[in-house]
């Protein structure tokens, strides 16, 4: 497979970075990598961008939640060892503007980009004006995702950063924490149930 070209994982979570690794190093040609809903981190990211130097699209797709922690991780690896790219697509990623920022500042040929569900991105200013200047074609994170070819939807909460917030057990009565925050009888303080909670399915390991 040394000669391959293209590459998709979609909802492939028993990959480990470990692996990914071992298999990308051998794949010098490697020009179209997919990684849609796997668990990959920034350092195998890189392993990706150094093994791959005609890499020209990438799509890291994943989870998008509207509140989360910001992590620029995924996007300094791609700035980092990814100069060639011409397309990329980015959606639910928790880049910020310092991430993106620095992937344009590294990847001059860049074309395309998705942004769609980043939503720590602010395109307010000089970003948004770099980017009109910069790329052909932005999805930006408030756009429609009626051609995304997964499902979009959208989160409340990332459990993941669940533990860095007040605990709401404190609050004598659970009404003083809506109070507080402001949420209401919709609040699903674990995220576990999406805004969507008629559709919800406690099994579907691939939402």
């Amino acid at each position: 497979s040394s000669n391959l070209r293209r590459l998709k994982f979609a909802m492939c979570y028993p990959i480990t970075d470990e692996g990914l690794a071992e298999a990308v190093v051998k794949l010098p040609l490697l020009e179209d990598l997919e990684l849609s809903y796997c668990s990959v981190s920034g350092e195998s990211l890189k392993v990706v961008g150094k093994s791959c130097p005609n890499l020209k699209t990438l799509k890291l797709n994943r989870k998008a939640y509207q509140y989360t922690q910001l992590c620029d991780g995924d996007a300094i690896a791609i700035a980092e060892t990814m100069p060639g790219l011409h397309h990329l697509q980015l959606f639910g990623n928790r880049l910020s503007n310092t991430g993106l920022n620095a992937i344009l500042d590294n990847c001059p040929n860049l074309e395309h980009l998705d942004l769609r569900q980043c939503f720590k991105v602010d395109l307010d200013g000089d970003l948004e004006r770099r980017l009109s200047e910069r790329t052909k074609v932005v999805r930006r994170p408030h756009d429609s995702t009626h051609d995304y070819p997964y499902d979009a939807t959208m989160y409340s909460w990332d459990y993941d950063d669940y533990s860095d917030y007040e605990d709401y057990s404190d609050y004598e009565d659970y009404s003083d924490y809506e109070d507080y925050y402001g949420y209401h009888d919709d609040y699903d303080p674990y995220h576990i149930h999406s805004y969507h909670y008629d559709d919800y399915d406690p099994y579907d390991i691939f939402r």
